[in-house]
């Protein structure tokens, strides 16, 4: 992929074409075929600011068509979430952020014509029925060890209700609320959402079920390589301090997002389904990356399990 590199990224690159200075996004690691593009990015980062009220302090800016320096110079100079979890108070002041920013998204009535052109969101879909044989050789050792686990676990079927249900709360979704797709300053006060390619229709629960994924994610990787080896009930005690960091910043974000008097009611249960199923589209990943089902993954699909066969245990989380 040919262009100027921006912000550190490999895969997002300025570049010209048909006469017009535009941004090119392609998959990690993907080639041309692999092309996501910002040109749809800047018509839903548009609409997405649009759904602001004039005098509020948006978190979205219209990308004036993702030209000049817009994403260097307004976005990448602030931090991703994950840079905040050394500070857990300013964490969870920048989580309780997005959640009043994302709470005003949701909220906003997109049932008119005008937003008819809203497609249904996007995003990952880890593996959770067989694997076609002639599929195999196409995939990593570490996807299929991966997909056969998730197999045996059953999740399909786990989480068939929630991901099959009729999404009778159409809202306008950001499609893939991840940490670092969260940007914020170093106090935390201010926050904006950038990669907006994956935004359209939905319910509620898969824009916060994928932040909180992403945060429990994080935590866990983070424990897993902070030493090498170990003992398994030293490694258990490192992830257990790391997620409550996670869990607290997911209960300010909820909060936040409750005090938004136009923001849709929650379905805790729902939540704690999409929550697995955002562990499984990031172990899916990973191990698309690293080409291994190991520590990390295998740890992201305990913690999954645990959530999609015993959501009661969990829905206090969210409530």
């Amino acid at each position: 992929m040919t262009g100027d590199i921006l912000g550190n990224r490999p895969h997002v690159r300025r570049r010209v074409e048909a006469g017009m200075e535009v941004v090119v996004k392609n998959h990690r690691g993907g080639g041309e075929r692999a092309r996501r593009g910002l040109f749809v990015e800047a018509a839903l980062q548009s609409a997405a600011a649009a759904c602001y009220p004039a005098e509020a302090n948006a978190p979205v800016a219209a990308p004036l068509s993702c030209t000049s320096d817009c994403l260097t110079t307004t976005f990448y100079a602030e931090r991703t979430l994950d840079a905040l979890l050394d500070s857990p108070g300013t964490l969870n002041v920048a989580a309780a952020a997005a959640g009043r920013a994302v709470g005003e998204l949701h909220g906003q009535d997109v049932s008119g014509d005008e937003w008819a052109w809203l497609p249904k969101v996007a995003g990952e879909h880890p593996p959770l029925d067989p694997i076609p044989a002639g599929s195999l050789g196409e995939l990593s050792a570490g996807t299929v060890d991966l997909a056969a686990r998730i197999h045996h676990l059953g999740f399909g079927a786990l989480l068939a209700d929630t991901l099959n249900a009729v999404e009778d709360r159409q809202v306008f979704l950001h499609g893939d609320l991840k940490f670092d797709n969260i940007l914020a300053t170093a106090d935390g006060t201010v926050v904006r959402l950038i990669d907006w390619e994956c935004a359209g229709r939905g319910m509620p629960e898969r824009d916060l079920g994928a932040l909180a994924g992403s945060l429990l994610t994080e935590t866990i990787r983070r424990a897993t390589v902070r030493e090498a080896g170990g003992e398994a009930r030293e490694l258990l005690e490192r992830v257990d301090e790391g997620t409550q960091k996670a869990w607290s910043a997911i209960a300010g974000f909820l909060t936040a997002y409750r005090t938004v008097s136009s923001a849709p009611g929650l379905d805790s249960r729902r939540m704690v389904h999409m929550t697995a199923y955002a562990l499984l589209c990031r172990a899916l990943s990973y191990t698309q990356t690293t080409y291994e089902f190991d520590r990390l993954p295998k740890l992201l699909v305990r913690v999954a399990s645990n959530m999609a066969a015993q959501p009661h245990t969990f829905v206090g989380r969210f409530t």
